[in-house]
């Protein structure tokens, strides 16, 4: 039995040729180029990370090579798992964006060291064409800021007014405040970039030294 089973899981296994190996790295190479393509043009945060996009590239080709080498050998398969389970990943990934790009490299390193390039080819292209389509469209993008204010103490009630009076679902979230000085934080919901205008407002009070709108998403517009 046990030489049985060791016959089995020496000869069920398929070699590929150097050039078939070639033409799927070749493959996995371009789709992995639409990912980080993808990636580049759909990135709204606030530094663009260059060393995650091409760690992307890295990770579909490094899952492609690990495809091949295991192909239908259950004996590989079985030392990759007992060998990746020792493994243990501690970078914090902070926008789950990022997971999902590495789910969708993951994946096409899966598909194309299988040989299934018609699944990776369309999937990619389904994936890239919906999230360009998302990003230029604006769906789903946030339209609430934190307006931060800096000046005065002694004009307080005059920038909340002027706040007031432009957003009037405006929430005051925190205000901080010494002998002179003042510093209010808002939560705002902007519809339309004239609502921006606040800026030129709130610099027009004397005692104003600072006025910030940042997004939720880190992105600071003024």
């Amino acid at each position: 039995m046990k030489e049985t089973l060791y016959d089995y899981l020496i000869s069920n296994n398929s070699s590929i040729s150097i050039f078939k190996s070639i033409e799927i790295l070749v493959i996995a190479l371009f789709l992995s180029l639409i990912i980080f393509s993808t990636y580049k043009i759909t990135f709204s945060g606030v530094m663009y990370n260059r060393k995650f996009n091409i760690s992307l590239i890295m990770l579909t080709l490094v899952t492609t090579i690990v495809m091949i080498v295991i192909g239908s050998s259950i004996a590989l398969s079985l030392g990759m798992v007992g060998a990746l389970s020792i493994v243990r990943f501690r970078t914090a990934i902070k926008d789950p964006r990022d997971t999902a790009y590495i789910f969708w490299a993951i994946a096409i390193g899966l598909c194309v060291g299988t040989t299934n390039y018609m699944i990776a080819i369309i999937g990619s292209g389904f994936l890239c064409v919906t999230l360009i389509l998302l990003s230029i469209g604006g769906f789903g993008r946030e339209d609430r800021y934190i307006l931060i204010i800096r000046g005065m103490r002694v004009k307080e009630e005059e920038m909340m007014r002027c706040v007031f009076k432009a957003f009037k679902g405006s929430q005051l979230r925190a205000k901080n405040s010494s002998n002179d000085s003042l510093e209010l934080i808002y939560q705002i919901k902007i519809k339309k970039d004239k609502d921006k205008n606040i800026l030129k407002k709130l610099y027009r009070i004397e005692g104003v030294t600072a006025v910030n709108i940042v997004a939720q998403n880190g992105e600071t517009i003024g």
